[in-house]
């Protein structure tokens, strides 16, 4: 028996199954993604509502305004620092 035998028989075992309440949410998280999925294919994207950008933006992570120079050489321009204390110690 091939895998796409094995698949076929895994859904005909399945048809009329109840999902299990540990498995909803995911369920209908899937569901959601392939609903949306099939509307984008069908009707190509749609436009954003103002309800999707903000609920996006709230996603987002939020940054500190100040930045900590010591824990991250990598914002800081080190070599304008070296060359600094090289003129000082000439």
């Amino acid at each position: 028996m091939n895998n796409i035998d094995l698949i076929k028989q895994a859904v005909d075992n399945a048809e009329g199954s109840k999902i299990a309440p540990q498995f909803k949410s995911l369920f209908e998280e899937l569901r959601a993604e392939q609903l949306a999925e099939k509307l984008v294919v069908e009707h190509g994207l749609v436009e954003a509502k103002q309800e999707d950008i903000e609920e996006e933006f709230e996603s987002l992570p939020v940054e500190d305004e100040e930045e900590d120079f010591d824990a991250d050489e990598n914002l800081v321009d080190m070599d304008a620092v070296s060359s600094f204390w090289h003129e000082l110690e000439s």
